[in-house]
Order: C-alpha cells, then sequence, then structure tokens
C-alpha cells in the first residue's frame, strides 16, 4: 500500500487509493470524508464488516466499533452503494 508516514504518531495515513481499494470506486467526496476521518485500514474493514453482515448475523454492537469505524459506517451507509436500498444489501 501506498501510505505517507505521519512521525507525529508513527502512524500510517490511507492515501485515496488505499480508501479505494477498501472500500471500491466511490465517488471523489466520500473517500474525501472517509480521509477526513483518519480512519486506518483496520478501522475500514471493520466498518466494512460491520455493513456487510446482514440482519440475520450478529452485528457487532454500537461499543464494539471505534468511534472513527462508526464514523466510516455512517458515510459509507449514506452512499447508494452501501445503503440498505441496495439490491445488494437488501432489508
Amino acid at each position: 500500500m501506498s501510505k505517507t508516514q505521519d512521525d507525529s504518531h508513527g502512524a500510517q495515513r490511507l492515501t485515496h487509493d488505499d480508501v479505494t481499494r477498501l472500500v471500491g470506486d466511490l465517488d471523489d467526496s466520500v473517500i474525501a470524508a472517509i480521509l477526513a476521518t483518519g480512519a486506518n485500514y483496520t478501522e475500514i474493514e471493520q466498518a466494512l464488516k460491520w455493513i456487510d453482515a446482514g440482519l440475520e448475523e450478529p452485528r457487532l454492537n454500537a461499543q464494539g466499533l471505534t468511534p472513527i469505524a462508526e464514523l466510516v459506517c455512517d458515510i459509507l451507509l449514506s452512499t447508494t452503494e452501501f445503503s440498505s436500498e441496495d439490491p445488494l444489501h437488501p432489508n
């Protein structure tokens, strides 16, 4: 992955391309919103797992998601690609 080093915290920041690889080809404003959360790879994956869990499958409760992963969930669920009206994610 092509990440830049954030020396102040020793953490790596994801790039636009990194986020696109994780969530798919979404509008640039959505990718920018995810990047603005400061989410890392694990937090985006956690958000995706929560979204992909069907209603029949147990989901992580709110305490199971980090605050940043919860923000990423909210951002993704606001898109038509991840909304509950999407045929791939039926109600």
